[in-house]
């Protein structure tokens, strides 16, 4: 079953961005360099992180829901990936609105120490972001687990990776999409998410 998801995926995307190849489950568009996979092992740890408006959150009790939920890594300096991955998904969030369809969107800094949760509001402010989307901050060692968590940490900010999870709902199995995809590649591996098992 997860193979027919896959291979369903791998014709999604080949048909968005021209050429794509398979390789044990795991999907590469040779036109974007996305690598795209059903990840079954990722479990948020139990976090306690602070929200923009300085409140304290538990995780993963506020993300349990049957709503679809993105997630993504960003600090708040960075000059390439994270901009860049945060306009893509503000632009992805306003088309499935338009479609008519409801997401929650997370994003957690790998930066607490410079991204206060006003530098973070501040940033959300940036990409026209209002709602449906919760940016987090907190302790670092809390926040790494977080990563450490998702497979995301190498080490240091500037060199993780461009990577957005997606699950349809609290117990569907997450999907992976790493590299720079446009919000019509996103959009394309949302529509295909699978169900819970």
């Amino acid at each position: 079953m997860k193979r027919n998801w896959a291979i369903a995926l791998l014709w999604v995307l080949a048909a968005g961005s021209g050429v794509a190849s398979a390789h044990d489950g795991l999907h590469t568009s040779s036109a974007e360099q996305l690598r795209v996979g059903v990840q079954e092992r990722y479990r948020m740890p139990e976090v306690t992180v602070v929200d923009t408006s300085g409140q304290s959150v538990r995780l993963p009790k506020s993300m349990d829901s049957d709503v679809p939920l993105l997630v993504n890594f960003i600090y708040t300096t960075c000059s390439t990936i994270c901009a860049t991955q945060t306009a893509t998904l503000a632009e992805l969030q306003r088309q499935l609105e338009a479609r008519g369809s409801r997401a929650h969107f997370v994003s957690f800094t790998i930066d607490p120490d410079n991204d206060t949760p006003q530098r973070l509001a501040a940033f959300a402010r940036q990409f026209s972001i209002k709602r449906d989307w919760d940016f987090y901050s907190g302790d670092f060692n809390e926040l790494l687990r977080v990563q450490k968590a998702f497979d995301v940490y190498r080490g240091s900010k500037a060199s993780h990776p461009p990577v957005v999870l997606m699950r349809r709902s609290r117990h569907a199995p997450w999907v992976r999409v790493e590299g720079f995809a446009t919000p019509a590649e996103l959009h394309a591996v949302y529509q295909k998410l699978p169900a819970a098992r």
